[in-house]
């Protein structure tokens, strides 16, 4: 799987280790995980409000989740919820397909 990484607020590297990681562990939950771009931006400096976008790479289209917040972990927190939840859809829509046909 590959990673695409913009960040243009320059945060830390463990948050993008912990990204990378939460992704990798969906990905092997889910399956099917192309690739994943994360773009990160400040929205505000006082208060510091980032501002992320995640694009993961599936067969069919591709899944999009986005949140800001001004706390990196809840923020986080809160895109993996998001992402976990549009996997598990997009995973039981492939699944109904395949029965389908």
């Amino acid at each position: 799987m590959e990673f695409i990484i913009r960040n243009q607020a320059k945060i830390s590297n463990k948050y993008l280790r912990f990204a990378k990681w939460k992704i990798r562990k969906l990905s092997e939950k889910y399956g099917e995980l192309l690739y994943s771009e994360i773009y990160i931006k400040q929205a505000s400096k006082s208060p510091v409000v980032y501002d992320v976008t995640i694009k993961m790479g599936i067969p069919g289209p591709d899944i999009v989740v986005s949140a800001q917040s001004s706390n990196l972990k809840m923020l986080w927190s809160t895109l993996s919820q998001k992402m976990k939840r549009q996997l598990r859809i997009s995973s039981s829509r492939r699944n109904q397909k395949a029965m389908a046909q």
